[in-house]
């Protein structure tokens, strides 16, 4: 397993709240570790890799030789050298990379063989187009694991914003796969209760059959389904948090000299930053339009084949979808970490410089595989 001595990075890290890039099981252990909850119901069971470090990591350089196939993302596992520190650095390991079954085993034992428990959960996340809690949590009760709620920051008060936004665009569905207007409020929330929690309950067995789908690919359907309308309820709150970043970035100077090299980056990234930014944002506002219409062809034409037909071919745009947005999120949730509101916008050049390549390689990313 190789070291990452990128110490700016992992303080980083150590002060950030996790991303929909990040899953930082060490921040969480430091803050929860004591709670009977994180040890009862652990993400991952084996102590070294439940207290690691996961990124959705743009493949630079070098790492490149470390995949017998190219590779242009991937999920990196980081394991901190000191328990309680980042500072003295960290060994690394891509899911998928060249011996990867031979390295793990080394450092986690039989808990990553093929069909273990742990490699069964890390196998699900890297699946995943991102991090986000909401779509982890989701992924994982899906597939029958339930870890403790303090591995997911979706908020409370985020919960019942999502749950309020999602149940007044559902309940037209709700109330035709109950029978058009005979269907109560009452049982228009029970039911969208079911479609939000458990995809396999038999009082959504009237939806199933409206939309002509067989058991298994109806549960797949519906994981898709609240995939997209987390990411739609997500696209609403990003954008205006966006658009304040995006002015920030154009007016920021970094402290001291600067090479003219620098000063040549610096001038030419804001510019390809803000067109990175508002394209992704648009290809996801076009992607959600694709939901809304097969949405409204079932619920509003009475035609459910449409978005039964979106369901069964959605996961090759939710992927996409989640690339993009998690790519700009990581922008938003990291800048304003790095530069809260209330303070002077004040950093080192080579800081910014490294900030800028970050964003620069998880957005070109997205919309690399986007196109």
């Amino acid at each position: 397993m190789a070291r990452d001595r990128s110490y700016r990075s992992l303080e980083h890290l150590r002060r950030s709240a996790a991303t929909s890039r990040v899953l930082n099981l060490w921040q969480i252990y430091q803050r929860d570790g004591g709670k009977l909850e994180h040890g009862q119901k652990p993400f991952f069971r084996n102590a070294l890799l439940n207290r690691s470090i996961i990124l959705k990591h743009r493949i630079r350089g070098g790492e490149a030789d470390l995949f017998d196939y190219p590779v242009q993302t991937s999920t990196k596992i980081l394991l901190p050298i000191a328990e309680r520190e980042l500072r003295y650095g960290a060994r690394f390991l891509f899911v998928g990379q060249r011996n990867f079954e031979e390295i793990a085993a080394e450092s986690f034992g039989e808990d990553l063989q093929v069909g273990a428990r742990d490699r069964i959960v890390l196998d699900l996340i890297a699946s995943l187009p991102s991090l986000d809690p909401f779509l982890m949590r989701e992924s994982l009760k899906t597939n029958g694991y339930t870890p403790a709620a303090c591995y997911f920051s979706v908020s409370d008060g985020d919960m019942e914003r999502l749950f309020a936004s999602t149940r007044t665009e559902l309940e037209p569905l709700v109330r035709m796969s109950l029978g058009g207007g005979q269907a109560s409020s009452a049982q228009a929330a029970t039911f969208l209760a079911k479609i939000l929690a458990d995809a396999n309950s038999v009082e959504l067995e009237p939806l199933r059959r409206v939309m002509g789908m067989e058991p298994e690919q109806f549960r797949e359907g519906v994981f898709c389904w609240k995939a997209f309308l987390y990411y739609k309820w997500q696209l609403r709150d990003l954008i205006p948090r966006i658009q304040a970043v995006v002015e920030e970035i154009a007016v920021i100077r970094p402290v001291g000299a600067v090479d003219p090299e620098d000063k040549v980056y610096i001038s030419r990234i804001k510019g390809d930053l803000r067109g990175w930014i508002f394209g992704a944002i648009a290809s996801v506002t076009d992607t959600v339009g694709v939901y809304d219409r097969a949405y409204a062809a079932m619920t509003q034409e009475s035609d459910p084949a449409f978005f039964r037909d979106f369901l069964v071919k959605a996961p090759a745009m939710f992927n996409a979808l989640g690339e993009r947005l998690s790519a700009v999120e990581h922008v938003a949730s990291f800048w304003r970490f790095r530069f809260p509101t209330s303070r002077m916008q004040r950093v080192a050049v080579d800081e910014l410089v490294d900030i800028f390549m970050d964003f620069e390689a998880s957005l070109s990313s997205a919309m690399a595989e986007a196109a």
